[in-house]
């Protein structure tokens, strides 16, 4: 039986190269990351926007968060 040392690929052309592996998670971090900062630019626009609807839906959602806790 053969042993695999890590950064080796267990045959040839078989994809799972561990520098691929790495490559690839950094690219969907990256896109996480992006996706994330987005979504803050956008609440927090919203907030600015309408304070007094923001204000609500905080309460609204600790509320009911607060009931699901509670059972």
């Amino acid at each position: 039986m053969e042993t695999i040392e890590y950064g080796e690929t267990a045959g040839a052309g078989n994809g799972t190269d561990m520098k691929d592996v790495k490559e690839a998670a950094a690219a969907k971090l990256e896109d996480v990351r992006e996706w994330s900062a987005d979504a803050v630019e956008r609440i927090e626009s919203f907030v600015r926007e309408r304070p007094g609807t923001a204000i609500l839906a905080a309460l609204g959602a600790g509320y009911l968060i607060g009931r699901i806790i509670r059972r």
